[in-house]
C-alpha cells in the first residue's frame, strides 16, 4: 500500500528543495556561459577582487534561494485555496 502523502511529508520523505529538475537546453547554455564567465573573471582578478566576486556570488545565491522559497510558499497557498474552493459545496456543478 502506498504511503499517505501527509505521512511522507511528516517523515521528511518529500523534500521539494532537494528535487533536481532537469534543465532545458536553453538554461544549460546560460549555466555554461555563467561558469565560463566566472572562471574568466577569477583569472583577471587579484585576491581582493576574487573575494568580492565570491561574496557577490554567495549573496546572489541567497537571494535566489529566498525568491524560490517565497514562490514555493505562494504556489502552495494558491493550490490550497484552489483545492478548498473546489471542495466548497456552494461551487458544485
Amino acid at each position: 500500500m502506498e504511503e499517505d502523502i501527509i505521512d511522507q511529508l511528516y517523515f521528511g520523505r518529500i523534500v521539494p528543495w532537494e528535487r533536481q529538475v532537469e534543465k532545458p537546453p536553453e538554461i544549460e547554455k546560460y549555466s555554461d556561459q555563467i561558469c565560463e564567465d566566472i572562471e574568466y573573471l577569477q583569472k583577471l582578478l587579484d585576491e581582493v577582487g576574487k573575494s568580492v566576486l565570491e561574496r557577490l556570488l554567495d549573496n546572489n545565491s541567497e537571494v535566489e534561494r529566498f525568491q524560490i522559497k517565497e514562490s514555493f510558499k505562494y504556489g502552495f497557498r494558491l493550490g490550497m485555496q484552489l483545492a478548498a474552493a473546489g471542495l466548497d459545496s456552494k461551487n458544485q456543478l
